[in-house]
């Protein structure tokens, strides 16, 4: 055999199983493996080559082949034909590096020949820093994290300067739950980084964000949480972690910027354009801005990807359908989602609004009651059972509901108003009084008026009804210059106009009501409309 069908031999033998070893591609290796196959040439009747194996002839004795540094057992017996066997770990010179070797069985996630070498290699090492931090994540993977914090903590002490083990250091206090400890180690790797790391500065978020959920000073829970999200932001310009941009945008949405939290979770879309999860989050947050046709549009994605929403993505599509008066669709897509995860509180809350618009009050009150059974904290869902409840002239139960939600939203001006109409339908007027003229304080303080400016016209109306005609007029204004820039249902044109009727208001610059017949025809069908308009909310995919 010449030397060059041995070299072509030699390197069909590197394999990857896991009785074969690495052979690197050096001359030096090249060399002994053709020595190796030069014994081989000189005993033709005892071993035999075929192919990429080497075998020992039936009926021969066992011996011992010598390849360089690595020996290989060859068996004879009984079979026919004995494989040769290498060893697991290959013998290395006391003074070799075997870091590459370590390295590459640690990726390929062979931990019994990583912990073999390190064993072997531990005494007699001239560096044991990367082989107590290989044993470490090693330990870590296996599930033993006190027994991995102490080899890492031993690779920190042989280095300090190795950013990399106080990072790892700092995830396996984390995975133990030690949050308050991770984040002084998190720090130290901070303050010790030559450069500005990704993985350091989400990990600080992530453990500040956890840090302000438990903290029970409301103040230092802000400042963590601001803290949080500015080492989000700097997670987010220095690397392309996915975890960041979500707990990022989850920070705006529960700052509520909606916008801020759609730009990063687009920005997402770069690295992951086809996750389904951040589009349905996309959706949700267009749903919090009205912008539901971009809404839709991401949903139809989801789709298109999957062939299937998920039950946060059918709720999303369902409020969008029930937007556009769609109820019955929603209420199909609401089906779906009841009967994979019935227990979502959003869910319930929505199928309530929906028959509530079909005028079947007792299914609506059963569905808000069963929202509230699964989330008692839930504001939406308490508000809009007591408007059911309202418009069912069941105002006792609504005064215990809005009693519930102004103890969850006690700076709610709609609450307020709802909770001075169900006072007054119980002849209780000095509170109902009091209640109206709170709702219009915050209203006014909180530019409540601006978005609900039913609240002044309601007010207005008890105002009338009492007697307060010089404080009636006050609110009808009140009412008339924040609604004269906004598109109103005509339910409360007819209000406003039947109460200008009877206060004799000049209707000079207020072309809100209308012009000639279309002013005569408002006031002609303004007796028929009921005297207070209770606000109805739009339904919700989540509380936040």
């Amino acid at each position: 055999m010449t030397t060059l069908s041995a070299l072509t031999m030699a390197t069909k033998m590197v394999d990857t199983t896991e009785n074969t070893i690495l052979f690197l591609p050096t001359i030096r290796r090249v060399q002994r493996i053709c020595r190796a196959f030069s014994i081989l040439q000189q005993h033709p009747n005892i071993y035999t080559f075929n192919s990429t194996q080497l075998h020992v002839r039936s009926g021969q004795r066992a011996d011992q082949l010598q390849w360089g540094s690595h020996s290989a057992a060859l068996a004879g017996g009984g079979q026919s034909r004995q494989f040769l066997q290498l060893q697991l770990v290959p013998n290395m010179p006391s003074d070799a590096n075997i870091d590459w070797l370590l390295h590459i069985y640690f990726t390929r996630r062979e931990f019994e020949r990583c912990r073999r070498l390190i064993e072997r290699e531990l005494n007699r090492h001239l560096n044991a820093e990367y082989l107590y931090f290989v044993k470490g994540l090693i330990d870590r993977e296996d599930g033993n994290n006190i027994e991995a914090l102490r080899n890492l903590q031993k690779a920190a002490e042989l280095n300090s300067k190795n950013i990399e083990t106080y990072k790892e250091i700092g995830r396996t206090l984390y995975n133990m739950g030690r949050f308050g400890q991770a984040l002084n180690v998190f720090r130290e790797a901070e303050q010790h980084s030559p450069r500005r790391d990704h993985e350091i500065y989400h990990y600080l978020g992530e453990l500040l964000y956890r840090a302000a959920a438990t903290q029970p000073q409301l103040e230092m829970a802000r400042q963590q949480q601001a803290e949080a999200r500015g080492y989000f932001e700097l997670a987010v310009q220095t690397g392309k972690k996915l975890e960041s941009y979500v707990r990022l945008a989850e920070l705006y949405r529960k700052d509520k910027e909606y916008q801020q939290a759609i730009d990063v979770l687009e920005a997402c879309l770069h690295l992951t354009p086809e996750n389904a999860e951040v589009l349905t989050e996309i959706s949700v947050l267009y749903l919090k801005i009205n912008e539901t046709q971009r809404a839709y549009d991401r949903l139809t994605e989801v789709v298109n990807i999957e062939r299937k929403c998920t039950p946060k993505g059918l709720l999303a599509l369902g409020a969008i359908l029930q937007s556009r008066n769609d109820v019955d669709g929603a209420l199909g897509k609401y089906s779906q989602i009841a009967d994979a995860e019935p227990e979502i509180a959003e869910l319930w809350n929505n199928i309530g609004l929906c028959f509530f618009k079909k005028q079947k009050f007792i299914v609506a009150v059963s569905s808000l009651r069963k929202s509230i059974w699964i989330s008692p904290l839930n504001y939406n869902a308490l508000y809009n059972l007591s408007l059911i409840y309202i418009a069912s002239e069941q105002y006792a139960s609504a005064f215990h509901t809005l009693a519930a939600s102004i103890n969850l939203r006690k700076d709610n001006a709609e609450c307020y108003m709802l909770l001075g109409l169900c006072l007054r339908k119980l002849d209780d007027t000095e509170n109902a009084f009091v209640a109206f003229e709170r709702a219009c304080n915050l209203a006014q303080g909180q530019q409540g008026g601006m978005r609900h400016p039913l609240v002044f016209l309601n007010f207005a109306l008890f105002c009338y009804e009492t007697g307060r005609l010089a404080l009636a007029t006050e609110q009808y204004n009140r009412f008339m210059a924040h609604a004269q820039d906004l598109l109103l249902p005509t339910e409360f044109k007819f209000q406003a106009t039947k109460l200008k009727s009877l206060l004799r208001i000049s209707s000079h610059n207020h072309g809100i009501l209308g012009d000639g017949e279309d002013a005569a025809q408002l006031e002609a069908d303004a007796s028929e409309v009921p005297e207070e308009m209770p606000l109805e909310v739009n339904a919700v995919v989540s509380q936040n």
